[in-house]
């Protein structure tokens, strides 16, 4: 299997999630950070699977993750697709996937799941530190990444 991860990471937990992917699935396994690099140099046509991650703040992945998902959903349809979202609130979790990534690209897609999230609140910055601190009211702690549905992602995938 030769496999590409495109992700967007703000703060690391996206970055760390990618990370346990590549070291869990069979076969070649590259991975690509869409915040440091010019997304039309990606070749994903050269990729027989592709896993596309993100963050969600204020219920939005990263920019550039979705107009790359826009504007490349007709070959990412053709592919085997693999979607992860890490978020903290995994009851809008559906709520966040649809606003966020074509819906023809979620249909095809051989796995969808969410990774759950960390408040890396050392990390977070101005408005994103007020957010999480009003949003958590301390409950920090209550953030987990679910190794679970990461091993479950990986076993759908690498069928």
């Amino acid at each position: 299997m030769n496999t590409i991860i495109i992700y967007s990471s703000k703060y690391g937990c996206t970055a760390d999630c990618a990370m346990l992917l590549k070291s869990g699935l069979p076969g070649t396994v590259e991975l690509a950070n869409i915040n440091e690099i010019n997304p039309k140099t990606l070749l994903i046509e050269r990729f027989d699977t592709v896993i596309l991650g993100s963050s969600i703040y204020i219920g939005a992945i990263s920019k550039k993750l979705r107009a790359f998902c826009i504007e490349n959903v007709n070959v990412l349809s053709r592919k085997r697709v693999g979607i992860f979202i890490c978020c903290g609130v995994p009851e809008q979790t559906n709520e966040y996937l649809f606003k966020n990534f074509p819906e023809a690209l979620l249909k095809s897609a051989v796995v969808v799941k969410d990774f759950g999230g960390e408040a890396r609140i050392d990390k977070l910055k101005g408005l994103d530190k007020l957010i999480m601190r009003a949003a958590m009211k301390d409950n920090y702690e209550s953030l987990k990444i679910s190794h679970d549905h990461l091993k479950s992602f990986i076993k759908e995938i690498s069928m």
